[in-house]
């Protein structure tokens, strides 16, 4: 092991505390270390153990045999405060027995120098010590950032795996205010106090994860839409636009840059897939609508039809009943009319042409009725498959909004790694 001096090493030694009783070992121990290193000097242990808490040296040189407290209680005391528990000790005993030494170690003590001392010793287990130590900081330091690092990305990914299950339960949801309330599940997890604009093919719409949206949130979330840019950012508050949503979130961590700019890398991606949620429920209810018309509109022209062929089946009937009848009162009143039987023939025979025609056309009357039943069969099938297709829609609504009631609030906690 290298014990020479290193500047750039000492460099991160900055400060010995010696804990001595003696002066003339203060002095010596001081001037010694002169060169390297800043001595601090106590006179007994409550002296050394106040001067340790409040500089925090980086090696301390502590006498065993002191009036008052003893050096093994001064190494226990310091031992058991958290400020100055890492803080290496080396103790100096003018007694070398095992026994000594042993004491020494288990009060905590990483060495044991013999008084009175070799200058060189001294100076080669300081340097040994300093850089344990160093190199005991630099990994502490290096185990805090990892461990750091770690709950930074457990956080990240449990954020992420939030907004992945939000996208799969978006395939569920058929309503903007269940879009609305699983959005603000999340948010809610984050302890974000957030508003929801929606731009629907039904008009604005309007959401808050806590009370109810003010009349000057409803002005300005469009206005800033209509702005244009992705990010509008206002002293705690964030608005993140996309061309059918807009979050309001109302209290921005401003002072935790890290999650800041974390929140900002993940709306996005939510507020993306809340934007195309948003757009297929508006295709989905227009074609709904444009379905329920169509069904409507068949089931009208199949009902007309339907008493078209009725009525004109009705009036042929009835021009066949009045001629007939016409016919029978012609031949009991032409008798009595005083006419030539030559004119009697022709106009019975004129009435009884108009007959036969009149049933003529009644036959393709029967053709016609014929036609429109055909048609009307096939409006009538065609609007009950149209039905069944409303049915089935309206049963999966029903469906996934009792799935989404009771399931609502599930799934919170999920975590992602």
């Amino acid at each position: 092991m290298n014990i020479s001096l290193d500047n750039s090493k000492q460099e991160k030694l900055q400060s010995i505390l010696i804990i001595d009783d003696d002066k003339f070992i203060q002095k010596f121990i001081s001037k010694t270390l002169s060169t390297n290193y800043t001595s601090l000097c106590a006179s007994n242990g409550l002296e050394g153990i106040d001067t340790a808490k409040k500089k925090l040296p980086d090696i301390i040189l502590l006498d065993v045999e002191m009036p008052g407290m003893n050096g093994y209680e001064v190494c226990d005391a310091l031992k058991q405060d958290n400020k100055t528990r890492n803080i290496p000790i080396i103790f100096l005993s003018g007694k070398t027995s095992t026994r000594e030494k042993m004491l020494g170690y288990e009060a905590g003590a990483v060495d044991f120098l013999t008084k009175p001392c070799e200058k060189e010793e001294l100076i080669a287990k300081l340097n040994i010590h300093s850089n344990q130590h160093s190199t005991h900081r630099a990994l502490e330091s290096k185990a805090a950032d990892a461990s750091q690092t770690a709950l930074i990305v457990m956080i990240g990914n449990n954020e992420l795996g939030q907004v992945i299950q939000f996208m799969e339960n978006a395939y569920a949801i058929t309503s903007f205010e269940q879009l609305a309330n699983r959005f603000f599940q999340v948010t809610n997890n984050l302890n974000l106090n957030c508003c929801l604009f929606f731009s629907t093919a039904e008009g604005n719409k309007f959401f808050s994860s806590k009370g109810s949206v003010t009349p000057l949130e409803m002005e300005l979330m469009p206005a800033l839409q209509s702005a244009g840019n992705r990010f509008h950012d206002f002293g705690c508050r964030t608005q993140i636009t996309y061309p059918r949503v807009s979050l309001l979130i109302k209290n921005m961590p401003i002072n935790d840059m890290e999650t800041y700019g974390r929140y900002k890398d993940l709306f996005p991606s939510l507020l993306s897939a809340t934007d195309a949620k948003i757009k297929a429920l508006d295709t989905e209810r227009a074609l709904l609508l444009q379905s329920q018309s169509v069904s409507a509109s068949f089931q009208a022209v199949n009902n007309t039809l339907s008493s078209l062929s009725n009525s004109l089946n009705d009036s042929q009937k009835k021009v066949v009943v009045s001629l007939s009848n016409m016919l029978t009162e012609l031949e009991g009143k032409l008798p009595h009319m005083g006419l030539e039987e030559d004119q009697e023939a022709f106009l019975l025979k004129r009435v009884e042409d108009a007959i036969h025609n009149t049933h003529d056309l009644s036959d393709q009357s029967d053709t016609v009725q014929q036609s429109f039943q055909t048609i009307t069969r096939l409006l009538q099938h065609l609007s009950e498959r149209q039905q069944k297709i409303l049915d089935m829609i309206f049963t999966r609504f029903d469906q996934e909004h009792l799935d989404e009631t009771s399931n609502d609030g599930s799934g919170s906690d999920i975590e992602l790694f």
